[in-house]
């Protein structure tokens, strides 16, 4: 008799749920979450790009090489408990062994001229839609 007990549910499926809500998916795709940081103005949640992500520039050489990250890029996801959650994205940077010039893969995090993610920008064009001027 009773009520019947409840499970929490797997860590790894708790964290995949999480990700997904703080995170859009299309950054999940190409990203690992590698931290996340708070400080009393902000969240900043850091991810680094997936391994074996090859620029199409290199795709046909054989000798490529990892060569560290390129400058991070910091957007605006959203807020979330009265403070701002920025995703800090770090691109990895690869060469060709024993020559100079570097690579990175090229994505589209940001709406245009802004620094916020583009699920972020259709919900804020919405809202303002909503109240009439």
């Amino acid at each position: 008799m009773g009520r019947k007990r409840l499970t929490c549910p797997p860590l790894e499926e708790l964290y995949a749920t999480v990700s997904k809500m703080l995170i859009p998916e299309f950054i999940l795709q190409d990203f690992d979450i590698y931290g996340a940081t708070e400080s009393t103005k902000k969240w900043v949640i850091e991810l680094r790009e997936k391994e074996g992500r090859i620029p199409e520039a290199l795709r046909s050489v054989s000798d490529v090489v990892f060569d560290g990250y390129c400058n991070p890029i910091e957007t605006l996801s959203h807020s979330f408990v009265c403070k701002p959650v920025y995703l800090q994205l770090y691109r990895r940077r690869y060469k060709q062994s024993n020559k100079d010039e570097h690579f990175s893969n090229e994505y589209d995090f940001t709406l245009k001229g802004l620094k916020i993610v583009p699920e972020l920008g259709v919900f804020l064009k919405e809202e303002d839609r909503r109240f009439p001027r």
